[in-house]
């Protein structure tokens, strides 16, 4: 099937390719730097978002629920 032994060194010849197209219609050629800054937007939301809201800077310990419980045995 076409398309599916496209290497890393490929991705280049077919940036060069659309640049080349785009250039020929006139048109611009993404992805422009505000499509890079809208992205970094959306990433940085993703980190605040997984920052603990008691503002520790290290990850909750999943296995402390477990050290704190009861145990039915004892």
């Amino acid at each position: 099937m076409p398309g599916l032994q496209i290497r890393y060194e490929h991705t280049f010849i077919h940036q060069v390719a659309d640049f080349l197209a785009g250039m020929a219609k006139g048109q611009s050629v993404g992805p422009t730097f505000r499509d890079a800054q809208l992205t970094q937007i959306v990433c940085d939301a993703v980190l605040d978002s997984a920052k603990p809201a008691n503002g520790s800077t290290s990850p909750p310990d999943p296995w402390r629920r477990f050290a704190t419980a009861k145990s039915p045995i004892s």
